[in-house]
Order: C-alpha cells, then sequence, then structure tokens
C-alpha cells in the first residue's frame, strides 16, 4: 500500500499536512496497544517526509535546537549511551533546555521524537519529566500532542517497569532497538491474548537475544497460557538457578503453582518475592489470595492491610480484605471459645469486629479486656476508632488524650491524637502534634498530608506547600498529598500550578470528589464562572454527589446573578447533607442568604444569615450581611443591637463594622458619632482609603473643613484612583474659599472618569466664584446634558443667567426649579425679584453649592 495511502491522504509535499495526517492516525495506532499498527504508520510517515524533501535542495542552516536535537538522537541510537542516565543528564543540563525561549520548544521536539523512538528505561523517563515536567502540564499537551500518545507517556513516566535493559546489551550488534520492538509486541500480544503474533514476536526476538531473562520470563507465561506447564516451569528453574533473586521469576512461578493448586510451594516462591520488593502490589495480591487458600486468614489480613495502604483507592483489596476478615473472625470466634481468658486472642477478636464492621461488639470486647488488663498503646487506638465509629467522639478524643500521657512517644496514639484535634477543628495544636509524629516516624507520608491539611486551614499556604511536596516526596502515589498541594497553591493563587496538581491528583484517583471541588473554587476565584459549571458536570458524569461539589455551583450561579437557580442548589446541598446526616456547612447557608439579599427579600436572608452563625458563632461575615439586611429591612434597633454585638464579641474584620455602624449613624444625620466610629474603624485598620474619606467627608457634613483636608489627603495618598475622594477635598477647598485648589482637584477626577458630573459640577461652582463665567457656563452645560434635573446644577445655571442679566432666560430655569422643588422657598424669592426687575451683579448665593 502506497505511503499516503496508508496516511489516508492523497500526494503531497506539505510536510505540515503529512504531520497532520501522522498524528491522526497514532490516535488509531499507539505504540502500546497496536504495534504493528503503529510501525505501518511511522514507516509510511518516514516515507511521505522522504518523498516531500526530495526537492528540498538548499539545505537550511542549523538552529541551537536543531543542534541539540542532533546530539539527542545520536544519544538514543548509541543503546549504551541511551541507557545511561548521566549521559542523558550532561545533555539537558544544557543552557537550551533552561531557556525560556527555548524551553519548550526542546520538550516539544524531544515528544516528536518519542513518539517515532521510545524505547528508554524508567528512569530515562522519569529524569525527562523532571526536565520537563510532562505529568504536570499533561492537558496542554493535549493540545499539540495525540492524547493516546501523551497519555502513553504519562503512563511510562507514572508506572516502573522492571525490564532489564543492560541486559539488551548482550544482543546481536546493531539488532536492539529490532529486539526491544520485538519484546514490546510480544507482551502486548499477550496481554490482548493474541497467542498467534506473540508467538511470531516470541520467535523474532529469541534469534536476536534469547538469552534476555525477561524474554525467557514472556516466553514462560505464553507456555502457561497454552497449557505447557511443565515447559513453563523448567524455564523458570533453570533463571532461579541463574538469577536467584530474580523477582519476576518467583512471581511467575508461584502463579503457575497457585493453578496446579500446590499453593504451599505458591505460597513459598511469594514470600521469596517479597523478601526482594516488600511493596510490590501484585505479589501482595497473590500471596493473600494464597494465604486465604491455605487457611491463613490472619496472615492475608496483614498482607491486604498493606495493600490497602500502598494502593487507597482499589475497590478489590478493599473487598479481598473484607473477605479475609470474614473468615479471620469465624476462626477468632471458635479459639476464644476454647481460650476464654487468653488477652491476646480477644485483642484479635475485638481488631476483627471492628474491621468487620461490627463496631458495637467491638466495644464490648475492648470493655471486657479493661476489666482485666492495663490497655497498652494499640488497645488505646482500636478503642479510640470504635468509639469515633459510634459517634463519640469527645469520648474518643477524651481517650487518645489519656493514652498520649501514658504513651507521649507512641508514634500512633500521637497521630491519631493529630487527627482527633483536627476533627475538633483544633489546628494549631494538630500542626504541634503532626510535627512530633514526623519526628517519630520521618517517613509517614500520611502525616504530612494531614499536616498540610491543617495547615491550610490555617492559611499559612506556604508551609502547607512544603508538607504536602515532603508527603508526595515519601509517596508519589498519594492523591491526597495532591490535594492538599493544590488546596495550598489556590491559597497562594499559583493558579497554574493548582490545576497541575489537580490533574495529578486526578491520575491516581478520579473520584476524588476534593479535587472537584477545588477546581471549582479557582475557577470561581479567577471569575471563569461557566469552567466551574464545567466542572460540576465532569463531576456528575462520574457520579459524585456532594453537599460541596452543589454549594460551589450555587456560588458560580450566584456570581452570575442567577439567584433563582443558585438558591436551588443551596437547598439541594443542605438536602444532600441532612439525608447523609453529617453537617451542613455555614458557607451553603451564607450564599443563599446573599442570594435573597440580592433579591431584596431581606427577612428570609436574616433568617438564613441567623442559620449560618447557629454553624460559628463568629462568623464574621454573615454578621455583615445579617445587618445590612435588617436595615434594609427597616429594622434599625435590631440591627443596631446586632452591630453592637458583633463589635464586642471583638469578630474578624472589626474594623468593617465600625465603618457600617459610622455609616448608619451618617445616614441618620448623627455626624458626630458617625466620626467617632470611622476613627475606631481607622484603628483596626489604618490602611484603608475608604474609612479615611468617610471620616472627612462627615466632618466636611459638620463644617470641619481644615480637619477634613487632613484625613481626605490620607485617602489619596492611600489610594489615589477613586475620583469621588477628589471630589470630597474639592468641597472642603471650596468651602474654605480656596478655587484653585478645588478646580485642580476636579481636574484630577476628570483625569480618572473624564465625564464625572460631580467633578465638573464643583468645577463649574468654582470657576463661577473666580468669575471665570465663560467656562462655567460651558462646564454647567455639559454636566446639565448628563443630568438635566440636578436642581444643583439649574441654581448656577440661574445665577450665570442673572450676572449676564439674562432674567428672562433665568425665569424659565426658575421654574424648573420650581417644578422638580415645589417646597424650595427660596426659588419663590429669586422669581418675585427677577419678575420685579431688581438685577444684581451676581445674584443671590446662599450656600455652598446652591441646592
Amino acid at each position: 500500500m502506497d505511503c499516503f495511502q496508508v496516511l489516508g491522504i492523497n500526494p503531497t509535499k506539505d510536510v505540515k499536512e503529512i504531520k497532520r495526517a501522522y498524528s491522526k492516525m497514532l490516535r488509531i495506532h499507539s505504540p502500546e496497544s497496536d504495534p504493528e499498527g503503529f510501525q505501518r504508520v511511522r514507516e509510511a510517515y518516514e516515507e511521505a517526509i522522504a518523498k516531500a524533501s526530495q526537492e528540498d535542495v538548499a539545505a537550511e542552516p542549523q538552529t541551537p535546537v536543531d543542534q541539540f536535537m542532533e546530539k539527542f538522537k545520536e544519544c538514543y541510537d548509541n543503546f549504551e549511551k541511551r541507557i545511561d542516565e548521566n549521559c542523558w543528564r550532561q545533555l539537558l543540563d544544557s543552557d537550551i533546555c533552561y531557556n525560556i525561549e527555548t524551553g519548550k520548544e526542546i520538550s516539544d521536539r524531544i515528544l516528536a521524537f518519542i513518539m517515532e523512538n521510545y524505547n528508554f528505561p524508567y528512569e530515562i523517563w522519569t529524569l525527562f519529566n523532571s526536565y520537563f515536567s510532562w505529568t504536570s502540564k499533561k492537558e496542554s499537551l493535549y493540545q499539540t500532542f495525540p492524547k493516546n500518545f501523551i497519555d502513553f507517556v504519562i503512563y511510562k513516566v507514572t508506572n516502573k517497569t522492571y525490564f532489564r535493559y543492560e541486559y539488551v546489551k548482550n544482543c546481536q550488534k546493531g539488532k536492539e532497538e529490532y529486539f526491544l520492538t520485538e519484546y514490546s509486541k510480544a507482551n502486548s500480544a499477550l496481554e490482548e491474548y493474541d497467542l498467534y503474533n506473540a508467538k511470531k514476536a516470541l520467535e523474532n526476538a529469541k534469534e536476536v537475544c534469547e538469552s534476555h531473562p525477561d524474554l525467557q520470563i514472556l516466553i514462560s507465561r505464553y507456555l502457561m497460557i497454552n497449557g505447557q506447564l511443565e515447559e513453563a516451569k523448567a524455564i523458570l528453574d533453570k533463571l532461579l538457578e541463574s538469577y536467584e533473586d530474580d523477582l519476576f521469576a518467583y512471581y511467575y512461578r508461584g502463579n503457575l503453582f497457585f493453578r496446579l493448586g500446590k499453593f504451599i510451594e505458591a505460597y513459598n516462591d511469594y514470600k521469596q518475592a517479597l523478601n526482594i520488593k516488600p511493596d510490590f502490589i501484585d505479589i501482595l495480591f497473590s500471596i493473600g489470595k494464597c494465604c486465604m487458600s491455605l487457611g491463613k486468614y490472619e496472615e492475608a489480613t496483614e498482607y491486604f492491610e498493606k495493600l490497602t495502604d500502598i494502593i487507597q483507592y482499589n475497590r478489590d483489596a478493599r473487598i479481598l480484605l473484607n473477605s479475609a476478615y470474614g473468615f479471620y473472625l469465624e476462626e477468632l470466634n471458635k479459639l476464644v471459645e476454647e481460650k476464654p481468658e487468653d488477652i491476646e486472642l480477644k485483642f484479635k477478636l475485638a481488631k476483627a469486629l471492628y474491621a468487620c464492621h461490627k463496631t458495637e461488639e467491638s466495644f464490648n470486647v475492648l470493655n471486657e479486656i479493661e476489666q482485666k488488663v492495663q490497655f497498652n498503646s494499640e488497645m488505646y487506638i482500636l478503642l479510640c476508632k470504635v468509639l469515633y465509629n459510634l459517634g463519640k467522639k469527645e469520648l474518643s478524643y477524651a481517650t487518645v488524650d489519656k493514652a498520649y500521657k501514658l504513651y507521649p512517644n507512641d508514634y500512633n496514639i500521637t497521630f491519631y491524637k493529630a487527627c482527633m484535634l483536627d476533627e475538633f477543628n483544633k489546628y494549631e495544636e494538630a500542626v504541634a502534634y503532626y510535627d512530633k509524629t514526623v519526628e517519630l516516624n520521618p517517613q509517614d507520608a500520611v502525616a504530612y498530608s494531614n499536616r498540610a491539611f491543617a495547615l491550610n486551614k490555617l492559611k499559612r499556604y506556604s508551609e502547607a506547600l512544603e508538607s504536602a511536596n515532603q508527603a508526595i516526596k515519601i509517596d508519589p502515589y498519594m492523591a491526597h498529598g495532591y490535594k492538599n498541594k493544590a488546596e495550598a497553591l489556590l491559597g497562594l493563587e499559583l493558579y497554574q500550578e493548582c490545576l497541575e496538581a489537580c490533574e495529578e491528583a486526578l491520575s491516581i484517583f478520579l473520584y476524588l470528589i476534593d479535587i472537584y471541588v477545588i477546581k471549582m473554587k479557582l475557577y470561581i476565584k479567577v471569575g471563569q464562572l461557566e469552567e466551574a459549571l464545567n466542572v460540576f458536570n465532569r463531576a456528575a458524569e462520574y457520579g459524585l454527589r456532594d453537599s460541596r461539589l452543589y454549594y460551589q455551583k450555587a456560588n458560580a450561579l450566584r456570581l452570575m446573578q442567577k439567584y433563582d437557580d443558585a438558591i436551588s442548589y443551596c437547598d439541594q446541598a443542605i438536602e444532600l447533607d441532612e439525608t447523609n446526616k453529617d453537617e451542613v456547612s455555614k458557607e451553603v447557608y451564607f450564599c443563599k442568604g446573599l442570594c435573597l439579599y440580592n433579591k431584596d427579600k431581606f427577612s428570609e436572608a436574616v433568617e438564613c444569615f441567623d442559620n449560618a452563625i447557629k454553624k460559628d458563632e463568629r462568623y464574621s461575615v454573615a454578621y455583615y450581611y445579617k445587618i445590612l439586611s435588617l436595615l434594609n429591612n427597616s429594622r434599625n434597633d435590631e440591627a443596631l443591637k446586632t452591630l453592637d454585638n458583633a463589635i464586642n464579641m471583638k469578630l474578624e474584620n472589626l474594623d468593617r463594622f465600625y465603618e457600617l455602624k459610622g455609616d448608619f449613624y451618617a445616614f441618620q444625620y448623627r455626624y458626630n458619632e458617625a466620626i467617632s466610629e470611622y476613627k475606631k474603624a481607622i484603628e483596626e485598620n489604618p490602611y484603608c482609603a475608604a474609612y479615611y474619606y468617610s471620616l472627612g467627608y462627615n466632618l466636611g457634613n459638620i463644617s470641619e473643613f481644615e480637619k477634613a483636608l487632613k484625613y481626605l489627603d490620607k485617602a489619596i495618598e492611600i489610594d489615589p484612583s477613586i475620583p469621588s475622594y477628589y471630589i470630597s477635598r474639592s468641597h472642603a477647598y471650596y468651602s474654605l474659599g480656596k478655587y484653585k485648589e478645588c478646580i485642580e482637584d476636579c481636574d484630577r477626577a476628570l483625569q480618572i472618569e473624564s465625564e464625572y458630573l460631580p467633578a465638573l459640577r464643583n468645577k463649574a461652582w468654582a470657576c463661577y466664584k473666580l468669575d471665570r463665567i465663560e467656562e462655567a457656563e460651558k462646564l454647567c452645560q455639559t454636566a446639565l446634558k448628563q443630568d438635566g434635573s440636578n436642581i444643583n446644577l439649574l441654581y448656577l445655571k440661574l445665577y450665570i443667567l442673572r450676572y449676564k442679566g439674562l432674567n428672562q432666560e433665568a425665569l424659565i430655569v426658575c421654574d424648573r426649579i420650581q417644578e422638580l422643588d415645589s417646597d424650595d422657598k427660596e426659588i419663590f424669592t429669586i422669581r418675585e425679584e427677577l419678575l420685579n426687575s431688581v438685577k444684581s451683579k451676581k445674584g443671590f448665593f446662599s450656600s455652598i453649592f446652591g441646592k
């Protein structure tokens, strides 16, 4: 078949079109799942590129990146260098890899190279990732490369393989790549039960490097699948004679024995394999099952417990653990009947009952033990867990506190006490106990992860990030470690890094609800509300239902001003928590309250804010909006009482409550009391410009203009971007007869907002006072175009007309003012004077800016 037909395109010399076609075909034929198809596509691509390049006579000069890639290819083509980590490290330490302008291009070029040349040891894959962070950039790489290829790269980086590349050196010279390709084909074919192609590939590989131990193991697996068990066993026996520590030879021979029902022999081989690698997941599965078949139920529970510690999110491991405990429990019940006084047996029974979710029975057995002996640390820990599961959290904490006094240097007790302090939101104390926990066991990833959780709650995000990173360093497959890292990065406003940590967590455990919550919080924080809703929808597709997800959706909808929809999702969040007998979070009630507040349903809003406050009596922002709701509902006495209560409690952001109280007094024209409250707000927070502005403004209301200037100067110094600050100061200058300074401030306001009405108005008045009548008239007219019903401006126009002797036109303005304010007695006087043609050069001016 023609190369272009394989690629699914017409013959072309357009290299970009050939590359696009190649990328498209790779989505169908990946190197792992379809190595033969991949090889055909690769050969067709190379041929098409060669044909496209035949007419390109003049070679372009090489760039530094081209030169780097030449060295990269040389390193790959030399097999000894290819498997030598130092050679790669020396190459990757080149400045070009660190340069901002070339680093990304180098990464992309290497990935493009790897699309066709991918036979690297695991250590080299992880080395590449340490330089280019492919795992954390997965989402962006999907935009550039085929998804299945990037998934293949991530798999290679995150899944350790034990293929012995060093023995490939024994291959026929120049045939190393061929051997690796045929080995890979055989392995993939066996996984898919494609025995014919597996046989062909194995034969091809044998011709090149028959002695390779991993090839021999693959041949034995092929023979086992075909029922040739004795032949398979002979190969594995011979391998173990030559390689006495061959992990996979023991493992697969153990599988062979297990298949034959020779459980003791299988058990012995699995034990040998575990001695070589104690945390090998497949072997833990196998030896646990073997122990079940041998009736070694206690030992089976130990292996499955270890397995669930390693792969915390694996359903099969938990099912096996529960099954093992079921058998073990039956065995223990019989043994305890025979030896009712044996305390050790009874404690094992209590542990098994707890593991089988028979918590009440476990508690009763522990109670019997406590009557007879002093609890050791392990017994205390079990009792604490039992009490917690029975809903007796306070008693559980009291018990661990008692245990800690008896065993202050016991790791498990210290760790459990830290966890219980977390439970009671005593995060400062929890951090101290987590610190001691990691002193007792520096390799405890869970303690570091939990410590990060507590530090995040304390908003000590930098420390939390450090702790989460330490957890991940110890256990790179702990999804919760990445979750706590993501939370810390969100707090530090490192949004891209946060998303990358979220993706790492989801690659380990797709159903971790906290990650979807964090992603929604991030998108809401940066204003990408639709993306937040998309995250909710993705979580729903995986069947995840949690009140926190519904709350975040409600919050996004609230910010989109879809208040009714937001209220509906708040209600669903509350219903979910009540159904699951969980405590409804204060944030849900607060969010619903805000929606009702924005719908002017102030009484219902107050009820929601009260519910939020019941959850947290120091929930400052809920008090704040409760007070606003009461004020908007004309419940002033109740509002003031709540306000005083919040201040007496010294809630968080106390300055805002003083400000609100000042606003309340100012609204009631109680300016001196308002001024006093604004001063208190400044004492609490001397860096808020708004407080100085409010204080200056209200000093102006009692004609203390010199004092007002002092505070308005400070407001502008802190935040020079607010036009109203300049206008308030211009008013003070005007009142003090400093008209030029007034005009300068108005000009500053107009530079910020070119058609700012108060600035036009004040400047016009100041010009009028300086006899700059034409300028004043022009400014007045411009301002009136914005607001033709502004009485203050109409008075100015009236005075200008009288100044110019245009009494008839002035009478028309008088009529307009009377129309707008029929109770204005002053305008009646002026109108009468005009009618009597009493002319005055400047007209009456009884107030600073008129009415």
